[in-house]
């Protein structure tokens, strides 16, 4: 199977929004290794931002997880979709994208003892570093552990800057030269867990759109 140029970029930002660590040994996620804060919050409703502090709270709680989505890119030169499921436990995770018509076009798998990329041909890559080895295989690069943040609805960084809804859950955010929307949350429930999601966001930044859809959220 060949993919087009414009397919290679929308897979590359994917699996860079979809989290892969930079390393084979999984780090402390930005939802785990970031205390509760409101900075940045341009709301300064107390409700509001008790609501907040409380979402965070509850986020660190997450440890085993799994989504399943879609994604569309939009460039002056065109665009793509694909789909992905991203399935994430304390010593693994594994990304696997196909094409909108169900074909393999990639999977990686991180865990303790290194990192395994499958690319579209079958071709087996193993390593220590699985953003290089992402980033060699597709030829791109971005901020990693930030684009984590923003598929959970958290800020990456203090500099960040962001409104909240009446639920307390991020609205709008400006993060890294990048305007995130969030345009829908869902609820979703685990074992002795219940929490709203994003299900539907956009991220923009110059000339490229980049649309997800979460069909699932599962614990």
């Amino acid at each position: 199977m060949n993919l087009s140029p414009r397919t290679f970029v929308l897979l590359s930002m994917l699996g860079l929004l979809l989290g892969l660590s930079g390393c084979a040994s999984l780090p402390e996620t930005a939802e785990s290794s970031t205390p509760p804060s409101t900075e940045g919050a341009l709301d300064r409703d107390a409700q509001r931002l008790d609501l907040w502090l409380a979402r965070q709270h509850a986020m660190q709680q997450l440890n085993n997880w799994r989504c399943e989505g879609r994604a569309a890119i939009l460039t002056q030169d065109g665009g793509g979709q694909i789909s992905f499921d991203w399935l994430r436990t304390p010593n693994d995770q594994i990304l696997s994208i196909k094409t909108p018509l169900g074909q393999n076009a990639l999977q990686l798998t991180i865990n303790p003892s290194g990192a395994t990329l499958i690319d579209h041909e079958g071709q087996v890559t193993q390593g220590e570093d699985g953003e290089a080895m992402l980033n060699q295989a597709l030829g791109w690069s971005v901020p990693i552990e930030s684009l984590r943040a923003w598929l959970l609805g958290l800020p990456a960084t203090g500099d960040d800057s962001y409104t909240l809804d009446a639920q307390g859950r991020i609205l709008t955010l400006n993060s890294q030269g990048w305007s995130i929307e969030y345009k829908r949350y869902s609820e979703t429930n685990g074992p002795g867990l219940s929490m709203s999601l994003p299900s539907k966001f956009e991220l923009r930044r110059s000339e490229i759109t980049l649309r997800l859809v979460i069909d699932r959220w599962t614990f």
